[in-house]
């Protein structure tokens, strides 16, 4: 998948509850196929380089391009996906407690579980 490499301007940002950051940038003008490609990518996980000057040299143009990531499948942290997992289930069982009861009794059994397997 292409990636997209631009002048732009950074115009914004906001801070996060959970303390990450939503940037806004403005670039010039883009051609039909450029918008096509940032519609192409849109909600990816992917990287940010935003380097405050007006080009980008050809040696940091290259290590961009052999830039070696290790992107994950999901952007989740693992924490998120397995109290995701955990809701879902939560909603598929039937049960009376509220789902802040059942995350702290699912998650206390994978605690007491691992506990037990640590030497004293």
């Amino acid at each position: 998948m292409k990636g997209i490499l631009t002048a732009a301007q950074i115009i914004g940002y906001n801070r996060k509850r959970d303390k990450s950051v939503s940037l806004r940038f403005e670039t010039q003008e883009k051609s039909s196929n450029e918008i096509a490609l940032i519609d192409s990518i849109l909600d990816t996980f992917g990287y940010l380089y935003f380097k405050p000057e007006e080009t980008l040299t050809k040696e940091e143009i290259s290590e961009l391009d052999n830039l070696d990531t290790e992107l994950y499948d999901n952007p989740k942290t693992q924490s998120q996906r397995l109290r995701n997992v955990l809701f879902k289930y939560h909603e598929q069982i039937e049960t009376d407690i509220s789902f802040k009861d059942f995350y702290k009794l699912e998650t206390e059994k994978i605690i007491s579980h691992y506990k037990k397997k640590l030497e004293p």
